[in-house]
């Protein structure tokens, strides 16, 4: 008799002279003593994973080797021989040939949904030529005469003087439509003078703390950036993507997040437009990652839709809920950031004395908001980026739950950039409550030095996220990319946890560190990029997700090479051999090679695959 068998083999690397000892790999028992009801009974599992190195990121049974899926989740989780009992005929049985398998990764907060609206539009193909974007648009305006308006995104920092393209540059290549393309920080937006004239734009508008856009130093006029709460003006004028456009796009970037290893995603945004967009990709297939979404609401940047229709759209979040699609939580801003000089700071920003910024609101103001929001049963998610705004927010979070109680309903402190060590240890006393330090920008950029370091200064920009604090004062601590929000091009969580781990830029080492004394391990950064996401999520998915564990849906990550036995500097150049979401296989790397099948008794295969 014979079975149905994939086996993944690549490269099984056993290096010797690493830096650092690998964990013990030690197959324990699970957690039960005694053999789990469903092997009692010989049920039989969907799909088999047998001969691996997993580690399951569960402190009870730490490292096993084979797991058992039934039905989209773990039926037994233990030695090859345990679990390979529940194989029948119909089982598919995969042999890992030692390779090593994570929990799916969870990314903490994102942005795939703007991107895909960005995509569904213009895609720039090379963020960092002003020539070639500008030939790209003008092109893609030609070719398409019946949009109204074309948006796009991103460009990067570092292209134009002061990070402020001018609007007679796209002027030049379409200039009786509006042109809106959304910068790579997602806080700023290169426009035409076409879409300042229909968002009402003038050089008589006034400027706040967050509603901003750049001028020109002799006229006064707008130059062609806006900012924060300027982009939401922006953004209203222009019409919405249509589902049909939507979900194509969405659904090439769930692929590629699925490349990376990532099964779920917090979208840390929310329209109503995207959402119905991506619950049609849903119904055709095409969704390969869960969606928790948090809505903008008035506090965002984007301001796309008045109060009165985000809280109804928010209100209403269990009508756009799907099995893959969970909108229980709200965006807020509590600060801006430090490029544009809105982050809220304990000390003056350089060269503006007397200055230290503001939060967007006030601190009174701004716990009344979360806490009505907390109150209906809503997941709170804040942006903060500054030391001062960190400390406020602290302070918000805790008297939230002093008056709410410990109620169950999530807070989520994210980004987290200049956050003193100090508040960690506080945040660490609230119940469901977590940070998410994003994007990975861990490590010296120029990019970054120029836009964020220089109002800061240095010292200061040497205490950017204080991520081993944080974890070693016991609060729950999730990683993010803020893809597209961020100068790394892809959404790859093997990057993450390198760049984590060494604080230095794994595409530049000789860029220097970065805070090198926050520093985590690597099973710090699997942890967070796992087990910490599911508690960000809150509302019981820690139950369900960030485990390999008997129960727990069956998401997982098969990597080509063991993130414990390679020195760290190699980290960001593993590949992913197979992600698989709720048991089913929603990325294999391609190879050579073709079906193999072993005996069922010997498990013997009769081929390998082919190295590639």
């Amino acid at each position: 008799m014979r079975l149905f068998v994939t086996v993944l083999i690549l490269n099984l690397f056993v290096l010797s002279g690493c830096s650092r000892e690998a964990p013990e790999p030690a197959v324990t028992e699970p957690v039960v003593a005694e053999r789990t009801e469903a092997a009692a009974q010989k049920t039989i599992a969907d799909a088999v994973y047998t001969n691996g190195r997993i580690y399951t990121v569960n402190e009870q049974q730490p490292w096993a080797e084979a797991v058992a899926i039934k039905d989209g989740k773990f039926l037994m989780v233990g030695s090859s021989e345990d679990v390979g009992a529940l194989a029948g005929q119909q089982t598919e049985v995969v042999d890992l040939d030692g390779l090593l398998m994570l929990p799916g990764f969870i990314n903490a907060h994102t942005h795939p949904l703007s991107v895909a609206n960005g995509w569904a539009n213009l895609r720039i193909e090379n963020p960092n030529n002003a020539d070639e974007m500008l030939a790209q648009i003008k092109a893609y305006a030609e070719a398409n005469p019946g949009l109204k308006a074309i948006r796009g995104e991103a460009w990067n920092l570092g292209v134009f003087e002061n990070n402020s393209p001018r609007k007679e540059l796209l002027d030049a290549v379409v200039p009786n439509r509006p042109v809106y393309l959304i910068s790579q920080t997602g806080h700023s937006a290169w426009v035409n003078s076409v879409a300042l004239e229909q968002a009402g734009i003038t050089k008589d508008t006034e400027q706040t703390a967050t509603f901003l856009f750049d001028t020109d130093t002799e006229t006064g006029e707008p130059s062609g950036t806006v900012r924060e709460f300027g982009m939401g003006a922006v953004e209203r004028i222009l019409p919405t993507t249509e589902p049909e456009r939507y979900a194509p796009s969405l659904g090439r970037i769930a692929q590629e997040f699925n490349e990376y290893g990532f099964t779920t995603i917090m979208a840390a945004e929310g329209a109503r437009a995207w959402i119905e967009g991506t619950r049609l990709l849903e119904e055709q297939g095409g969704l390969t990652f869960r969606v928790f979404v948090a809505w903008d609401w008035a506090l965002s940047h984007y301001l796309t839709t008045d109060v009165d229709e985000a809280d109804a759209n928010i209100a209403g979040w269990q009508g756009y809920a799907s099995e893959l699609v969970y909108p229980r939580y709200v965006k807020l801003f509590y600060d801006g950031g430090p490029d544009s000089y809105t982050s809220a700071l304990f000390e003056d920003y350089v060269g503006r004395p007397g200055y230290t910024g503001s939060s967007n609101r006030s601190q009174e103001e701004f716990t009344e908001i979360v806490k009505q929001f907390n109150q209906r049963g809503i997941g709170v998610l804040v942006h903060v980026l500054g030391d001062r705004g960190g400390d406020e927010l602290a302070q918000v979070f805790a008297d939230v739950r002093q008056t709410n109680g410990d109620n169950g309903y999530p807070l989520q402190f994210s980004h987290a950039w200049l956050t003193r060590p100090d508040v960690y240890p506080r945040l660490a006393e609230l119940s469901d409550t977590c940070v998410d330090f994003s994007p990975a920008l861990n490590y010296p950029h120029p990019a970054i030095e120029g836009s964020m370091a220089e109002p800061l200064g240095e010292e200061r920009y040497q205490t950017f996220f204080n991520v081993r604090s944080a974890i070693e004062s016991g609060v729950p601590v999730a990683l993010g990319d803020d893809w597209a929000s961020s100068l790394i091009a892809e959404p790859n969580a093997l990057h993450q946890i390198q760049s984590w781990v060494t604080r230095i830029d794994p595409d530049n080492p000789e860029s220097g560190t970065l805070n090198a004394s926050q520093a985590i391990t690597v099973e710090q950064a699997v942890k967070a990029l796992t087990w910490g996401g599911s508690q960000c999520l809150g509302f019981g998915w820690e139950d369900k997700l960030g485990t390999i564990e008997e129960g727990k849906l069956a998401d997982f990550v098969v990597l080509q090479r063991n993130l414990f036995e390679i020195p760290a500097n190699e980290i960001a150049g593993v590949l992913v051999e197979r992600t698989v979401m709720g048991g089913n296989i929603v990325y294999d790397r391609p190879r050579q090679g073709d079906v193999k099948f072993i005996d069922e008794e010997s498990h013997t295969p009769t081929s390998r695959y082919i190295e590639d």
